[in-house]
């Protein structure tokens, strides 16, 4: 990534605020799914190339009243056969007032997950891959090592982002084209535990996006980025758009890149962020780049009759990918269709957005009516665009109240299915990342992340109002007797509620491993300082036991507190590194252990054991704890 100077100096200000950035997008993504139980048709706009104008209008309004934040966007609005407009505004260099226009070159993002799924329908229409076979069939032998349970893992699952598979917590992109990792050796580099059994929880997941890309080489015998050129780009012609990481196979949009810088907004201020360049090991999963006009042709391919569709041979494969694959609890709203999620604006459009380190797009299709958008900016973490597009052009659903639902406690906590702290030295942070809390006040349930109020507006709805006086719906996560099990929100994200007896011994063992990681290496210091005095005396080999148990914990605790301060740096994509942390929290553990034991078996024990005691109590803390979590798991990932 090629920052300029004001960027380079002030990293920790990117980095805590892309930290902000995360946070607030996964309550967006919480906050964002309205099942369909209304019919909206007299309040939705209707776009049609005969309302073109009208269409075209509201978009430059809406540029207009967001041009502070917006440096510069493309929009194309479609139906199955022509653009019934598009937008190009603002500068692709605001320095040096360089204006957008239809060569300007975007990144995809997570939108590039459309291309694998795109492809795995492909080799399944050419009956080379079964969408429920277990994908071990179509890897080399051993491949996947981070599985935890018995049921099989198949690419409907993949498709569906129920593989069970925790979020990555390896480095999965680079700014140094030379560390880029060749597809097989980043997937196996940067494998996340399995947490959840296939298909019991949908959790949103790079990784296992990009092994379902990964299939598609094995299955295809061609590099993915070949793979797609010549099944998708070119049958499309699609002739300014590049898949490779580097943007190596389209020399054209590669160099167009170059000619694009990246923003970020902290309030008032801008800041250029350069060329920002990331090369994403997990390429798949969101490196595809290319012109508004390109995404534009991509989008209508599956708003085509399906006989006329060029992705598909034959005309079942179209209609089969934009089947649901995936319902919602209620057994009636789509989820996700083979990979395209479902969205609560109009009649329910179906697309998938993206986010790279400095652009964002997104791509919806109203199947239904055959019309969709495409919009793409060269701004970090947009939401603006990405997000509101959807009902500025087809409106939004307002779901009515049935008063004869049955009442559910909603109080509790809920994990969101994405964490990363649920396996290994990572799950000691699972009651603090990603928690949302729900709790009874004044006979109303009101909560953290912004929420002010919940209030279940039906057996399968809940309607939160936000801290902005805005008012979200998310729907109610059972289980297949019915019961209450959490949220489920966004298209890709279940929050699951755990006990409140699991959530507090979470709390009281993690006080009690970091009281005891205070206790012991402060009680160090004092043996160190005291030790002289007990030279000559009988208790003089029982202080030093002290002092080599107490010294034990220290090193755990320097341990960890290197961990928190240089995680990413320290871990980088290193299993190795994970590896020795693991071992050798367990090594000092087990010391500790072993030389409070030696001083309890010693003949020369103090008549006043009262700090003893305390030591032992800390080391049987701290060795529960290794094992609680389990902080000795250094496999499964």
């Amino acid at each position: 990534m090629k920052y300029n100077n004001e960027v380079s100096n002030n990293m920790k200000k990117e980095k805590w605020y892309k930290v902000i950035c995360s946070v607030c997008a996964a309550l967006f993504a919480f906050c964002s799914v309205t099942p369909i139980t209304a019919n909206a048709e007299e309040n939705r706009p209707v776009i049609s190339y005969e309302t073109r104008d009208k269409v075209e209008q509201s978009l430059l309004d809406y540029i207009e009243e967001h041009k502070n934040v917006t440096p510069s966007v493309s929009i194309v609005v479609f139906d199955s056969k022509q653009d019934i407009c598009s937008v190009v505004y603002g500068e692709t260099n605001t320095s040096q007032h360089i204006k957008a226009d239809e060569n300007t070159v975007y990144e995809w993002g997570s939108v590039s997950k459309l291309l694998i799924w795109t492809s795995a329908m492909q080799l399944y229409e050419q009956g080379k891959l079964d969408l429920n076979e277990d994908i071990r069939v179509y890897l080399p032998d051993g491949f996947l090592k981070n599985l935890s349970f018995e049921k099989p893992v198949t690419m409907i699952d993949l498709m569906n982002h129920s593989g069970g598979f925790q979020e990555s917590v390896w480095d999965i992109e680079t700014d140094n084209l030379d560390e880029l990792m060749p597809l097989d050796e980043a997937i196996t580099k940067t494998a996340p535990a399995q947490t959840y059994a296939p298909g019991e929880t949908v959790s949103y997941s790079n990784w296992s996006a990009s092994l379902a890309g990964y299939i598609v080489e094995c299955v295809s015998g061609m590099d993915y980025a070949d793979y797609v050129n010549e099944n998708i780009f070119e049958p499309l012609g699609m002739e300014h758009t590049y898949m490779k990481p580097d943007a190596s196979d389209n020399e054209w949009a590669a160099e167009q890149r170059k000619k694009i810088n990246s923003y970020a907004y902290f309030g008032e201020d801008v800041q250029d962020l350069g060329e920002c360049r990331r090369y994403i090991h997990l390429y798949p999963a969101g490196s595809a780049g290319g012109t508004i006009s390109d995404m534009a042709v991509f989008a209508k391919a599956f708003l085509c009759d399906s006989k006329d569709c060029p992705l598909f041979m034959k005309d079942e494969t179209l209609d089969e990918m934009l089947s649901p694959s995936c319902y919602f609890s209620d057994n009636t709203t789509p989820r996700l269709c083979h990979g395209l999620f479902f969205s609560d604006c109009g009649n329910g459009l179906y697309g998938h957005g993206g986010n790279t380190e400095g652009f964002s797009a997104d791509l919806e299709l109203d199947l239904e009516n055959k019309t969709g958008f495409v919009s793409m900016t060269n701004k970090q973490s947009d939401r603006v665009y990405s997000d509101e597009l959807c009902s500025l052009l087809y409106g939004e659903y307002t779901v009515p109240s049935d008063p004869d639902f049955e009442k559910i406690d909603l109080s509790g906590y809920y994990e969101m299915g994405r964490s990363a702290g649920g396996v290994g030295v990572l799950r000691i942070l699972s009651p603090y990342e990603d928690i949302l809390k729900i709790w009874e006040q004044d006979g109303k349930f009101t909560g953290n992340l912004g929420v002010v109020e919940y209030r279940q507006i039906s057996d399968s709805a809940v309607e939160m109002k936000l801290i902005t006086g805005t008012t979200k719906t998310i729907l109610i996560r059972r289980d297949e007797n019915g019961n209450f099990t959490g949220f489920q929100s966004f298209q890709a994200i279940d929050y699951v509620k755990e006990s409140n007896a699991q959530y507090y011994t979470d709390i009281v063992m993690i006080a009690l491993f970091a009281a005891s990681l205070v206790i012991m290496p402060l009680l160090f210091i004092v043996h160190i300082i005291r030790l002289r005095k007990f030279k000559e005396q009988p208790e003089y080999r029982f202080k030093r036991l002290e002092m080599f148990s107490n010294l034990s914990v220290l090193c755990i605790t320097v341990e960890l507190i290197l961990i928190a301060v240089f995680f990413h740096s320290f871990f980088g994509s290193s299993r190795l590194n994970y590896a020795v942390v693991c071992i050798a929290l367990c090594i000092f553990s087990v010391l500790a252990v072993f030389f409070i034991v030696k001083c309890w078996l010693s003949n020369e024990k103090p008549k006043n054991k009262i700090i003893p005691v305390i030591e032992t109590m800390c080391v049987l803390f701290i060795a529960a704890n290794v094992f609680y979590w389990p902080l000795f798991q250094f496999w499964g990932f």
